[in-house]
């Protein structure tokens, strides 16, 4: 079936008849060998300047292939088989090549998912910026430079410039690439995932940013996102696509109301609900959301696997061994990590345990140390001091220390599954070689039948083995770094942002997956994420991370309902859920309080660091 939806809105000013953008009936096919392979599907919609329209659906849906049209950018090997896509009233795909140009970065502006991807490493800030300005024919001195620098809220505009990309944080490169993007005040910006990998507080002061500068600068805004909560804050009108389809087009608050279509439905069936207690979706039908069927095997005739609330009687009666988290497998003690002498501490005098079988989550903004404590915990950098230790009964060992310098025991019990599945898995090889390697180092065997049984118990299946990571989605690339990981045997697995960049049909797997997988082997896991919705489905114990150090810690429905730390509070104040049409007010995340000697216990594990109000000299007013 093709859909054909419009936007009729008018933005103030304009014409519902004299839209900035429309796409009619467009249709793209890609190029697979001898044969052509269609990817978009009778695609039309139409923007008024002022107005944004959210396009979401899974990965490979055709979302980021239609919002690339808009700066005329194809893929190489795909073509337009029929429709137009008008910018400004022009045909993109009939413009001159000069014509393209001056569309690109002029009419229309991209802002891509990874900032930290998209700028060059080796130019200063400012420059880059300068770059964009002069490629148009603007004003490129140093008062314009510094005049988007302070548009977009960078801190100290004039200084920051100066700055190399890796010198800033996530947030900060993404506003420079805002910054680039509207340059030279375009009619249109496309924003492709632009907020996936920042934390709430971050993504809030982000988005709430374009929003402002949408207003300012009369923009039309398309809005490419998996994240729903983020799309009905910020657009009008959502389209949701599937298998190159838009299937169902409303009004953001009228979709969210009463969905039409049954795709619609199963993806906000899928969205954790951070606002209750309990569980993530169950697994949703791998044939609705593009994820290959379990095959036959180990998991043949499985019903979808759920996730059973940690540490409930329901849960432990599937285990045997000891209670969720008890006998600490991990004890961390005023631990202090640095990447240099004389850099300050990126993690600073924390103390944690994780125990048997029990997930701890620990979450912050970019920049507070989670992602550190992540790859300490794996051994990839040393601690500085501090005492960190891992025993489990039958392995001991110091974490403090390198992988290089852990026993090989110590180095099969503790694994780490990476935030990238993309950069993490070699592009040349084949699944099966990624798995083999690990189970021949840890295992001494790596046959085809054991790499087949892993892929099997990730939900995929033997066949996937011979597969390059490019011919797997980006859910199916992940399973694979999970069954990589697995292939040790481990005690721990450290699971770092494994969902960031996954749709939420395909994340809600990943998480049953993991789920399911520590009640079959009794996992313990140190789970980092910056998604709160997420973490409340899945974690026994919550630590909450900001400046290198962990301000509050406990069971998790005493951190999300409890007294909170004020940073805490911020960080759930941030959080978008699905159905919510207006941006948090996080302040641009300034925190507001400082640090004060010792802890308040508020029962039960849950503690919170003691704190000041720096503008009334007030705090919570307890020593611990």
């Amino acid at each position: 079936m093709t859909a054909t939806v419009t936007t009729t809105a008018t933005a103030p000013g304009g014409a519902a008849d004299d839209p900035v953008v429309q796409v009619d009936d467009l249709a793209i096919s890609y190029a697979a060998g001898s044969r052509t392979v269609p990817v978009v599907r009778g695609v039309s919609f139409t923007i008024a300047a002022g107005r944004t329209l959210g396009l979401v659906g899974e990965s490979g849906s055709g979302k980021s292939t239609v919002a690339r049209t808009l700066l005329a950018h194809l893929r190489a090997g795909s073509v337009v088989e029929r429709g137009t896509v008008r910018v400004g009233g022009e045909d993109v795909f009939a413009l001159s090549p000069a014509g393209r140009r001056a569309l690109r970065g002029g009419t229309a502006s991209v802002v891509a998912q990874n900032a930290g991807q998209a700028l060059t490493p080796s130019m200063r800030i400012g420059e880059q910026i300068r770059e964009a300005l002069r490629a148009h024919g603007e004003p490129d001195g140093p008062e314009r430079v510094a005049e988007l620098a302070r548009l977009v809220r960078l801190p100290s505009p004039e200084t920051i410039v100066r700055r190399f990309p890796h010198q800033l944080s996530g947030g900060q490169q993404q506003r420079v690439a805002i910054a680039m993007a509207v340059a030279a005040r375009p009619r249109v910006l496309v924003l492709d995932e632009p907020t996936t990998a920042l934390d709430v507080v971050t993504q809030a002061a982000v988005l709430d940013l374009v929003a402002e500068l949408g207003r300012e600068l009369g923009m039309a805004v398309l809005l490419v996102s998996h994240d729903l909560g983020v799309v009905s804050a910020m657009a009008d009108e959502i389209a949701v696509m599937r298998a190159g389809e838009v299937v169902e087009h409303a009004a953001t608050a009228a979709l969210f109301a009463s969905p039409q279509h049954e795709y619609t439905r199963a993806l906000l069936a899928a969205v954790p609900d951070g606002r209750r207690p309990g569980p993530t979706s169950p697994v949703p039908d791998r044939r609705v959301s593009g994820e290959s069927a379990v095959p036959t095997g180990r998991g043949a005739g499985r019903p979808a696997l759920e996730v059973t609330v940690p540490g409930t009687v329901a849960d432990d009666a599937t285990r045997s061994g000891p209670p969720v988290g008890t006998c600490p497998v991990v004890t961390a003690e005023d631990l202090v990590i640095r990447y240099g002498r004389g850099l300050p501490a990126a993690v600073d005098g924390v103390s944690f345990t994780v125990g048997a079988r029990e997930t701890l989550a620990v979450v912050g903004e970019s920049g507070s140390g989670k992602s550190t404590l992540a790859t300490a915990l794996a051994g990839l950098v040393p601690a500085e001091s501090g005492t960190f230790a891992f025993d489990d009964g039958t392995v001991a060992g110091d974490l403090g220390v390198p992988v290089a310098g852990r026993s090989p025991e110590l180095r099969r019990a503790v694994q780490l599954v990476f935030q990238n599945a993309d950069t993490s898995l070699n592009p040349r090889r084949t699944v099966g070689a990624a798995i083999a390697r690990p189970l021949r180092l840890f295992t001494g065997s790596s046959s085809r039948e054991r790499v087949g049984e892993l892929l099997t118990l990730v939900g995929l299946g033997p066949e996937f083995a011979d597969r390059l990571p490019a011919q797997l989605s980006g859910g199916q690339r992940q399973r694979v770094g999970i069954a990589r990981a697995l292939a040790a045997e481990p005690r721990l697995v450290i699971a770092d942002e494994i969902t960031t960049a996954l749709d939420v049909q395909v994340q809600a797997g990943i998480l049953a997956l993991l789920a399911d997988l520590q009640r079959e082997r009794g996992l313990s896991c140190l789970f980092i994420s910056h998604d709160l919705a997420v973490v409340r489905g899945v974690a026994d114990r919550v630590a909450v991370m900001t400046g290198g150090r962990i301000v509050e810690v406990g069971p998790t429905e005493a951190v999300f309902g409890g007294s909170n730390h004020p940073y805490t509070s911020t960080l759930l104040a941030a959080t978008l859920e699905p159905g919510s049409t207006e941006l948090p007010d996080v302040d641009d995340g300034v925190p507001h309080w400082q640090h004060d000697e010792g802890w308040t216990d508020h029962g039960d594990g849950h503690l919170v660091r003691n704190w000041t109000d720096r503008a009334v000299g007030v705090g919570n007013g307890v020593e611990g």
